[in-house]
């Protein structure tokens, strides 16, 4: 199970499975620990007076923070898991709080988080944030399977998700409207006063507080920045700069503009795809009204992919585990590697959020990429290289091979992630699989649809102003409006990083139009490009690839922090 509250987990950097060249020189080990902090209230969410809780949800939580001494249910609370130096014990001289992106837990900025260690010497923190429907994964059987360590284990996790009493991924993931009555109100304000709780906190330690968001997790740090808390603080106010990670509104850009009323009450189309509208959140009809994202993806495949990397760290050439269990997943007889190889990488995965450059199916010796795979175009058009689906080879399955350039294929471009790195990720806290401990993985496996509907209310970070009937309704169970109110008034330093193949900021014009919304300096903000790099190897690639500067992005984030602390 996980750890209690503050109780420190404390693994040097080789569990972190940081490549032997990045590992930390001096006395900088790595540790991470787990908090949990009394929050915001919602009115609606267990834990709050009055608010009855469902015996069955109840017994389907294992997390024991998800729970106050009395043994009640609360989930109203904030995580986040604190990346530090084990052996320093002076306080750090500034800390960087990350807001991940979508289906993204704190785990997934871990690698980041350990090269800014070991780059600054120890002398800065990374605080990564966990939503709070984290405390509803029920990571019990993949603890099991990675302290067990081995391919029988494994098994045993996969059947004991996909056979559970309560439903094939367990009963939140089988009954997701058990979860809509509070989850429906889990939207950017509670989103907010989450992040604000870990900002105080880490402001009792060290005024040099900055913040950081990657993705739609971008987004949401430049609406923290610009949201009106009450008493006349606003969220700039509380960090010295701001960090955005391929990720950002471009108020004034053209075709951006907020959802209709219309289509936040009711859903509809928004800037980015379907919305879920705030009507059906909270009271639903059809299986796509779900409190937490359900496609794509949904809770049970997360859980058989954290399972699936597993496999493809022990047993990589052995036949995927995973083809018998979804075979959608797994289209093609491969292993276990190929299996989640052709899930992320870049050249195969059509969600551009979802991807990694991590190699390419194993292609004969002088053959070419169309032995193995056929290509399409890709829709968002952010890899040159289009998108691949594999061939079925008959008896023989498809290997991964993890390449680091593709131009001996037939294919443009090097591959800038390492795959073990990411791979290893997705497995829980250190990623060690001996001393495994819940206290964070890469994935979320219920994220609050609600965020995604309100963030399109808000895409110009509030220059359009909210309608009397908007404001009544996001009210109308006890919450507070949304208040972004402050954006003009930003003045914090900038750093903004994106990528060429990401799909999200197709130009620096987009950081542009955001700076512009603000009162920040033109001499305040830092604008760097990723060559190469997808969409999630900011998170996860130590190549040098930036322009200008040649840098990495724990380069570029350490070097800023260290200019504005």
């Amino acid at each position: 199970m996980k750890t209690k509250i503050t109780i420190l987990t404390l693994i040097v950097l080789t569990a972190l499975g940081v490549p032997t060249g990045h590992r930390a020189q001096g006395t900088v080990q790595v540790a991470y620990e787990r908090h949990v902090l009394p929050s915001y209230v919602e009115p609606n969410t267990p834990g709050a007076p009055g608010v009855a809780v469902d015996p069955a949800l109840a017994a389907a939580i294992t997390d024991p923070a998800a729970f106050d001494a009395d043994g009640s249910l609360n989930l109203n609370k904030a995580i986040y898991v604190r990346f530090l130096d084990r052996n320093r014990t002076a306080p750090p001289e500034a800390i960087l709080i990350h807001i991940p992106g979508p289906v993204a837990g704190s785990n997934s900025f871990g690698f980041v988080a350990s090269e800014i260690l070991r780059l600054s010497g120890g002398r800065f923190e990374v605080w990564a944030v966990d939503r709070r429907s984290n405390l509803m994964e029920d990571l019990m059987p993949m603890i099991a399977a990675e302290n067990a360590n081995t391919l029988t284990a494994s098994q045993a996790t996969i059947n004991a998700y996909l056979n559970n009493p309560a439903g094939a991924g367990g009963y939140l993931s089988s009954h997701p409207f058990a979860a809509s009555s509070f989850m429906a109100e889990w939207g950017v304000d509670v989103m907010m006063r989450d992040v604000k709780t870990v900002v105080d906190q880490a402001r009792t330690i060290t005024p040099s507080v900055f913040l950081c968001g990657h993705s739609l997790g971008a987004v949401l740090a430049e609406i923290f920045a610009g949201y009106n808390f009450g008493g006349g603080v606003a969220g700039f106010q509380l960090i010295k700069g701001l960090i955005i990670l391929d990720g950002t509104a471009a108020p004034g850009a053209p075709g951006v503009a907020p959802i209709s009323d219309d289509v936040y009450f009711n859903g509809g189309a928004g800037p980015a795809g379907d919305v879920v509208g705030l009507n059906q959140l909270r009271s639903p009809t059809a299986p796509e009204h779900a409190p937490f994202l359900v496609e794509p993806f949904n809770p049970l495949l997360f859980q058989l992919v954290e399972i699936g990397c597993q496999l493809a760290l022990l047993d990589p050439d052995g036949p995927s585990v995973l083809r018998q269990v979804v075979p959608t997943f797994v289209p093609v007889p491969a292993t276990n590697a190929a299996a989640i190889g052709m899930n992320i990488d870049d050249e195969f995965q059509s969600e551009i959020f979802a991807r990694f450059s991590i190699g390419f199916l194993r292609v004969p010796s002088g053959g070419s990429a169309t032995d193995v795979a056929t290509r399409t175009d890709d829709p968002s058009s952010a890899n040159p290289n289009g998108l691949w689906r594999p061939k079925d080879l008959g008896s023989t399955l498809q290997q991964w091979d993890a390449r680091k350039d593709l131009s001996s294929i037939g294919l443009a471009g090097p591959e800038v992630s390492d795959f073990n790195t990411v791979v290893r990720s997705f497995l829980l806290g250190a990623g060690n699989q001996t001393t495994a401990i819940g206290d964070t993985n890469s994935l979320e496996w219920y994220f609050p649809n609600r965020l995604v509907t309100d963030v399109s209310k808000l895409i110009d970070l509030g220059k359009t102003p909210l309608s009397a009937q908007a404001i009544a309704a996001m009210t109308a169970r006890g919450d507070n409006p949304l208040m972004l109110t402050e954006n003009k008034k930003v003045n914090v330093p900038l750093l903004a990083i994106r990528t060429t193949e990401g799909g999200f900021v197709p130009s620096n014009l987009a950081f542009l139009l955001y700076r512009q919304s603000t009162s920040i300096p033109q001499n305040k903000v830092s604008v760097f490009t990723m060559n190469n790099y997808a969409h999630v190897d900011v998170l996860y690639s130590v190549e040098k690839r930036s322009s200008p500067g040649s840098m990495n992005v724990p380069e570029l984030i350490s070097n800023y922090i260290q200019s504005n602390q």
